[in-house]
């Protein structure tokens, strides 16, 4: 049997992935939620060989894992068929990210010996990089009905572009709607062509799929999805692509002086989509310290110790318009002398592990 889970930041966005998913399976039950205003669910249910089904319930609280215990997984356990041929697609509802879900129901289906197969995101790329640069919440964009979600559309792509092993790329509601005059934002367009190559920056563990070829999904794996989605993290060592035309990647050697990196960072991110990486603080030499970024919105946060870890400054910048000599200019002026890194390892007794950790900054927003 193969489970499919698919998650996307639109609607529109997510039906066509699942239609061209139902291209390649034609045979495939197809599984849909949405969460609407009211705290209710609408579940929908489709399938060549299954009959059709539409309902929608009312939960007390309109939360994720409330949606997922109470919904989401009583359905896909009931409709579960016993055909090892059978495909099931899981259509999640728009902004979820697929972990939330997959994190509950993983150990239900592991019992029944059910494994998950494939995690997909659809997306536009057309409108990738201005839904990165958005400031509005999901809910202030229109992307869901939950006012309380002070996420970015930014942050949810981030993420679950990490989370997703396929990728599958289409053309946004704005080509349906406009026409012709939407050229550009069609797989044609220039702004569809430079999406995808910030796609593909983003996101060199996934498959990617594009409008016109045939459907080909990557693998789903817990353990290295997690690894992804770590806070900072992006692809390092031999595996990882070459910097490319989008993308500039950075590294310092010594601690940087906290309040240098303070007032250089509007600088280094002010053009940036998206930012990645790990920072090495003179204030607290032993703890790891992620960077993320995604247009306006940037964080940072403590991720424990460096472990094995060598310490050090690694940044990976997508989208920006700086050169990488004038973005490692800008961190070079924070790193500490050779006085101030002498006198900081002996304060310290070293740069080890015992350090305490601590937040830095909370959240905020780059003006």
């Amino acid at each position: 049997m193969k489970l499919i889970f698919v998650s996307s930041l639109e609607v529109h966005c997510r039906n066509v992935a699942v239609q061209r998913l139902l291209n390649a399976y034609p045979e495939a039950l197809v599984i849909s939620h949405d969460l609407l205003e009211g705290n209710r669910v609408l579940r929908r249910v489709e399938g060549n060989s299954n009959a059709s089904e539409r309902a929608e319930s009312v939960l007390e609280h309109g939360c994720v894992g409330c949606a997922v215990r109470f919904e989401i997984l009583p359905t896909l356990l009931r409709l579960l068929p016993q055909n090892e041929d059978a495909v099931i697609i899981q259509s999640l509802p728009a902004t979820w990210h697929s972990d939330q879900v997959l994190d509950i129901v993983r150990s239900e289906l592991q019992e029944r010996g059910v494994a998950i197969d494939h995690a997909v995101l659809a997306l536009d790329p057309a409108a990738m990089e201005d839904q990165f640069w958005d400031r509005r919440t999901l809910w202030e964009s229109g992307f869901n009905a939950m006012p309380n979600d002070e996420r970015t559309a930014g942050e949810f792509l981030i993420r679950e572009i990490a989370l997703a092993d396929s990728l599958l790329l289409v053309e946004g509601l704005s080509v349906e709607l406009l026409g012709k005059s939407a050229e550009h934002l069609m797989s044609c367009g220039d702004q569809f062509r430079h999406g995808v190559k910030l796609t593909r920056e983003l996101a060199p563990h996934a498959t990617l799929t594009s409008v016109h070829d045939k459907v080909a999904l990557g693998t789903y794996d817990h353990d290295e999805a997690l690894r992804r989605s770590r806070p900072g993290h992006f692809q390092q060592g031999s595996d990882a692509p070459e910097a490319g035309d989008t993308k500039i990647l950075i590294k310092v050697e010594r601690p940087l002086d906290a309040d240098r990196f303070r007032e250089v960072l509007p600088d280094i991110v002010a053009t940036c989509m998206c930012v990645r990486g790990t920072l090495w603080i003179a204030n607290c030499p032993g703890v790891r310290v992620a960077l993320t970024g995604t247009g306006p919105r940037i964080w940072m946060e403590s991720t424990g110790a460096w472990e094995g870890d060598i310490a050090c400054t690694h940044l990976e910048l997508t989208g920006s318009e700086h050169c990488e000599a004038e973005v490692k200019a800008l961190l070079e002026s924070c790193e500490l002398s050779d006085g101030q890194v002498l006198a900081l390892n002996g304060a310290s007794g070293g740069f080890g592990p015992e350090q305490q950790q601590q937040k830095i900054w909370e959240r905020g927003e780059n003006e």
